[in-house]
Order: structure tokens, then sequence, then C-alpha cells
């Protein structure tokens, strides 16, 4: 009698903690969830975006969601607010502070916008290169990621003349509504040029870092503009160089090794023989150039090659000794003091 007594008790109780256990967990399912990031696509964030478990009430409004390809945070405090104020009851159990919502976005680059307008100003089998200039205040900008299509352009207005254009651009066929991008600006024949990343003083020599390569438009760069960047390297600026200016051939020239009236050294050489020797400058020489020098101590004018920075070479002490003239007796008589 006692043991059936004993396993009827144990069988009550286990009902009893069953029943218990499947109230607990539907209240447990059925008990909203904040979550604690979340992402959407459409333009308003729902309670059934932030909340597990929003059951009917998950169509509900309540935020404005972040731009397109961008992202934001919503105090739980507000989410809290807003789901009491649509009855739904949530009171925090976790303590979470912030929801972060996320919205994707297709990027649709400058770049991306530059080329669809040089495909609508070239024609049919034009191989020639074009560059597109957009306004200042063109910006990229995101569309729905779920959206597959292509952007295109839907009306192009362009002034071959003036190069000035304005390209509506908008995706055809696509569930998701788009507002339509309006891009203007210029677009031109184009060339490649060199021109200078700075502006480059008159004598200055230039170095790599001095020049880069870029697009311009075919009426600003002459035919005489320099194609090669090696050849202005170590060339130094005959005239002010302007930063994105296209350089020419007669902007440049050799680095002028002696310029006029500078102190010079006057190298004197012949078979096993080498002198040397002071003197002033009376001409502007770039490497291997011949210029009159005056010798200072000797006080006569020869003619030297220009051999280094404020240095000068006569290649035989004869050549020199001709050049300044005949002595007495008429024989060649120099004297290197």
């Amino acid at each position: 009698m006692m043991g059936e007594f004993v396993r009827r008790a144990a069988l009550a109780l286990l009902v009893c903690l069953a029943g218990t256990l499947v109230i607990n967990t539907a209240h447990s399912q059925s008990n909203p969830q904040l979550r604690e990031q979340i992402k959407v696509y459409a333009a308003l964030v729902t309670l059934g975006d932030l909340f597990e478990n929003a059951d009917d009430m998950s169509a509900i409004p309540v935020f404005r969601s972040p731009e397109l390809g961008t992202s934001g945070v919503v105090a739980a405090s507000r989410v809290e607010d807003a789901a009491r104020q649509n009855g739904l009851d949530w009171r925090n159990p976790g303590h979470i502070r912030e929801v972060e919502v996320l919205r994707p976005g297709r990027l649709i680059s400058l770049d991306e916008i530059r080329q669809l307008i040089v495909e609508q100003t070239t024609g049919e089998g034009e191989e020639e290169a074009w560059t597109v200039s957009l306004n200042r205040r063109a910006k990229p900008f995101h569309i729905d990621p779920r959206i597959k299509a292509p952007i295109h352009i839907k009306q192009f207005d362009f002034n071959r003349r003036t190069g000035k254009f304005r390209a509506v651009f908008s995706i055809p066929e696509s569930q998701q509504p788009v507002r339509n991008k309006v891009f203007s600006g210029r677009a031109f024949p184009s060339v490649m040029a060199i021109v200078p990343t700075r502006a480059i003083q008159r004598g200055d020599i230039i170095v790599s870092e001095d020049l880069k390569i870029m697009h311009l438009p075919r009426s600003r760069v002459a035919t005489s503009a320099i194609d090669d960047i090696e050849s202005a390297v170590g060339m130094a600026a005959r005239y002010r160089l302007v930063e994105g200016r296209p350089i020419r051939i007669s902007d440049i020239e050799k680095p002028k090794l002696v310029k006029r009236n500078d102190s010079v050294i006057i190298i004197y050489k012949s078979p096993g023989l080498s002198l040397k020797s002071r003197g002033r400058a009376l001409a502007d020489g770039t490497r291997g150039q011949s210029v009159s020098v005056l010798n200072i101590q000797s006080k006569r004018t020869i003619e030297a090659n220009v051999t280094g920075p404020g240095i000068v070479t006569v290649s035989s002490l004869a050549g020199s000794a001709r050049s300044a003239g005949s002595g007495r007796g008429g024989r060649n008589s120099y004297v290197i003091r």
C-alpha cells in the first residue's frame, strides 16, 4: 500500500513539472527578444526587424532606415518607447544599450558614370580617347543590392562644340523603385600629356617626381609637347612651368652648369700635364658647350668646353695659346700663373 502511494505521488509530481515546463517554454517563445544588429532593405525599420517574436505587430514601422550603403545605431531606450507605444511589452531584460542597423547598397561609382558617358559620346567604331569631367557636386550613389539590372542613360543631351552634357540615369524594369539621377559636365577628345605635378621655377632641374601623365583635351596639347618623361628628367626649366600644363620641347633645356659672370675653374690638359687656374665665365653654358672664359690671372680670354658645374676644360695648351694670340717673334706663348 505504501509503495503504491509513493509511486502515484511521484507520477503526479512529474505531470505537474512537465506542465510547468510547457507553460514556461511557450512563454519564452512568445516573449519578444531584441536583436542587437539587424539588416534592413526597406526605407522603414519595423518591429519585426527589431524583435524576434513580434508576431502580428511585425509589420508596424517605427524608424526611418539609414541611407543605402550606410549604417546607424538606435538607442535601446528609443526602441522600448516605440514598442510600448505600439502595444508591444518589452522591458529590456538583457540591458541592451543600442541596436546597429545596417542597410546594404550597391555602389554606382563616378568611374562607372564616366564610362557610360564616354560610350554615349563616341560613335560606332570610333577609337578616339575621350575624357569626362563631371560637375564638382557629382557624388557616387547606392541602389538596392537586390537590383541586378545595369544602370543606363535614359536621356543624353550633348553639345559637341562646347563639350557640355546632361545625362539622366535610370534602371529600367526594376521591382525596387529607383529615382533618376542627373549628372552634368564636359566631355572632350583627349590625348595623353606629360605635365608638372608642381610649379617648377626657371632653372630648376626636373626630377621624375615632378612629372605625371594625364589625359587632357586635345586642343590644350601642342604638337610640340614632349611625349616621353625620360626626355625631361634631368633637364632644366627654361621658363616657369605651371602645374598641370603640358610641357613643350621649347620649355626645357640642358642644365646650365656655367652661368655668365660666375667664377669657374679652368683645367688645362695636354699629354702628361694637367693645370688649373681660376676664371670668369663670359656666357652661360651647358655640358659640352664651348664658352668664352676670362683667365683672371693672365687677363686673357680663351674658349673652353663646359665639363661640370663651374668647371671648364681646355684640351691642349697649344690650342689655348692660339686662341689667346701670338707672342713675340711669331711663337705661340701662354703663361699660367
